[in-house]
């Protein structure tokens, strides 16, 4: 009896050495992709790759692609990496940058974001991650719903959210003097009655506790660990997306009740707004094309896409920014009395907006330190050799771009960790930032996501003075892909004389 014990203790223990040194040699292999073709990588863990501190939440993926930039030769035009066990490429030359993302479109017209599901009406059946050709006619037809025309009239409602925010600041406390604020929590609020008020053409006021039911909403769609997974697996493990299709539902059911309440109460009263809604109406009520339909979840989807897209970007970038000029008194001052210039002159309109130059010098040095979503990413239709490189890239390699680690690259930025409005790059990095995407596939929103953004910082600009309290200084939340503060971005405010 003991013997036969013994006999299967040793065959068990033997077959898992044999299984775990089959494991071994197989992770081994598979983690020499880039190795064999000649291409260095980062030290790499056996399980994770180069993704185990984003992976064990230890990190946010835009620090971590950072990282992985940063290990490289200065000079080299990309390195290899690693999520899990497949291989994947960061670009690192701007020329490189251009030739894939602009040039070479059609070999990588489709982001990896997402998958091929496009199931999940919250995210995944629009502009952010629908596939090459429905990506381009989709384009086409929302292109026009941002025309400068039409953002002229959705400046008087940006400028009615203001009026909640500033009611909310000055009755927070009713001491004189300076006043704390949380930023991201504050311009969330006002982000989301922007959007809320442009996409779904309702009016919210999320400053009042009784009226947060589109804030938190919000929330429940881009925070917490549970959305945070959510969304690290749409963007890096996008062939798991299928599954969490039935976790999208409940979120999605809001939006769904709020957008189709809101349409067809439009379309039965018949009155214009000047909002995006009346732009739906009119591509629901048009010729339709039989790949892409302009119903349903099709064009709910539009709205919400605007939405988180919108919500992270432009509360992102305002917190942000308002946080650097509380670091830097000069830089405000200059702003607030560009800003009480032009308005004296002109009001507040489009045109003024647009001619507030050393603002938007502010708004595009904030974005380039604090990208709200630090990487860009496509995926190979079909083999591609890098021109003078001798690599030839197999179809559906990924590849991604660290807006983060290029922005504070001092090859081309001179002291990039400086906050420096106005200041002149070393060399054509593709634009200011980068922070709105490269190429035909950049963002349709960037100009009206500025133009929120600007309307917030003259609203709080022109009526508080902001400061610093040493001690305030910010980590980045690893929970998410989004740049995001740990521990909030804190800053106090002091009404104007």
């Amino acid at each position: 009896m003991l013997a036969a014990v013994v006999f299967w203790l040793a065959y068990v223990t033997t077959a898992l050495g044999v299984l775990l040194v089959a494991l071994y040699g197989h992770a081994s292999y598979k983690l020499s992709y880039w190795k064999r073709k000649g291409i260095p990588t980062p030290p790499t863990n056996l399980i994770f790759g180069n993704f185990k501190d984003t992976l064990t939440f230890r990190k946010p993926p835009g620090q971590v692609l950072r990282d992985i930039y940063e290990s490289a030769n200065p000079d080299a035009p990309y390195i290899g990496f690693y999520i899990f066990h497949k291989p994947m490429l960061l670009l690192r030359s701007p020329d490189l940058i251009k030739q894939i993302m602009v040039k070479d479109f059609h070999i990588f017209p489709n982001r990896r974001f997402g998958g091929d599901g496009e199931k999940d009406s919250v995210g995944l059946i629009n502009l952010l991650s629908i596939k090459h050709p429905k990506w381009k006619y989709l384009r086409t037809k929302l292109t026009p719903t941002l025309t400068g025309q039409k953002l002229r009239k959705m400046v008087p409602l940006m400028q009615d959210c203001g009026v909640p925010m500033i009611n909310y600041i000055s009755n927070k406390s009713n001491e004189a003097g300076w006043k704390e604020f949380e930023l991201k929590d504050l311009c969330s609020r006002y982000s989301t009655d922007v959007i809320s008020s442009l996409a779904f053409g309702i009016t919210t006021n999320s400053f009042d506790e009784k009226d947060t039911d589109f804030w938190k909403a919000g929330q429940r769609v881009l925070t917490g660990l549970k959305r945070g997974i959510i969304l690290l697996v749409h963007f890096f493990m996008p062939e798991l997306s299928g599954f969490l299709a039935p976790m999208a539902k409940k979120p999605a059911e809001f939006f769904r009740m709020v957008f189709w309440d809101s349409m067809n109460t439009r379309e039965r009263v018949g009155n214009k707004r000047g909002d995006l809604i009346d732009s739906f109406l009119t591509l629901k009520n048009g010729e339709q094309n039989p790949e892409f339909k302009f119903e349903g979840d099709n064009l709910l989807a539009q709205a919400v896409a605007f939405y988180i897209a919108g919500f992270e970007a432009t509360s992102t970038t305002t917190a942000f920014t308002l946080f650097e000029l509380a670091h830097y008194p000069e830089y405000q001052t200059r702003v607030y009395e560009e800003i009480k210039r032009v308005i004296d002159s002109q009001g507040l309109t489009l045109e003024s907006i647009n001619d507030m130059t050393y603002l938007d010098q502010v708004v595009n040095e904030s974005l380039r330190l604090h990208p709200p979503l630090p990487l860009i990413d496509r995926i190979a239709e079909q083999e591609y050799e890098i021109q003078d490189t001798g690599l030839v890239l197999e179809k559906n390699i990924p590849v991604y771009v660290s807006i983060n680690a290029i922005n504070h690259d001092p090859k081309y930025f001179k002291n990039p960790e400086e906050f420096i409005p106005g200041r002149e790059k070393s060399n054509d990095i593709l634009g200011a930032s980068m922070a709105f995407g490269v190429g035909p596939r950049s963002c349709v929103g960037q100009r009206i996501g500025q133009i929120i953004t600007k309307m917030a910082v003259i609203t709080i600009v022109l009526k508080y003075r902001l400061s610093y309290k040493l001690g305030n200084e910010t980590s980045l939340n690893p929970l998410t892909v989004f740049t995001t503060a740990a521990n909030g971005i804190y800053v106090q405010l002091e009404e104007r004389k």
